[in-house]
């Protein structure tokens, strides 16, 4: 299924791991402290933009004055006490697996990079990817495509030749806009693919 690319490159949250429910959990209870209307869905669908910068966007919307900074630390904070209970999606691990070492995989994630990385080293991912770049790395996040293009840089692979696996439509337009071919996932199944632009 994959002779044709020279790289994989993979979401991290809700996409290798599931993750996404602590992450919705915490914006629930933060939402609530800051009188923030929530809607889970739409959170969800903004996987890969950074906290800070949705908090904005919403606070924005609604007409509410937030401190977008200590709103972002709650969320962190409610997030950062359940971290340890993430896990690598069955499926996911066995995809990396069965891939080590035959083409290079590396990481294109919305989170910051302490997160990341204590993901990978709790679940052992770190043995299998080469590369992160994270929300720290790149100015323009998804839907823009550069976390993805920076990754097949990192890995000296055209983005031609790289395959993108998402849970987002965000995620999925950033896998197109770099030029990706790029693989729907939900609880680390595959659902489409969908063809670069």
């Amino acid at each position: 299924m994959f002779e044709q690319y020279d790289a994989l490159i993979f979401d991290l949250d809700g996409t290798l791991v599931n993750s996404m429910p602590l992450h919705l959990d915490a914006w629930a209870q933060t939402a609530a402290e800051f009188g923030l209307p929530f809607d889970r869905a739409r959170i969800h669908g903004m996987g890969g933009i950074p906290t800070r910068k949705i908090v904005a966007l919403l606070a924005n919307e609604h007409g509410l004055h937030i401190d977008v900074e200590a709103f972002t630390r709650r969320k962190v904070a409610l997030y950062l006490a359940n971290i340890d209970k993430v896990q690598v999606y069955p499926p996911m691990w066995e995809l990396v697996r069965s891939q080590f070492g035959k083409r290079p995989m590396g990481i294109g994630t919305g989170s910051p990079r302490r997160h990341v990385e204590q993901i990978l080293r709790q679940t052992g991912l770190d043995a299998y990817i080469e590369t992160i770049v994270s929300a720290d790395d790149v100015e323009n996040h998804k839907p823009h495509p550069d976390t993805f293009l920076k990754v097949a840089g990192q890995l000296g692979v055209e983005p031609t030749r790289c395959l993108v696996f998402e849970d987002t439509e965000i995620g999925v337009q950033a896998g197109r806009a770099a030029g990706m071919d790029t693989l729907l996932v939900a609880d680390g199944a595959i659902l489409e693919a969908i063809n670069a632009a």
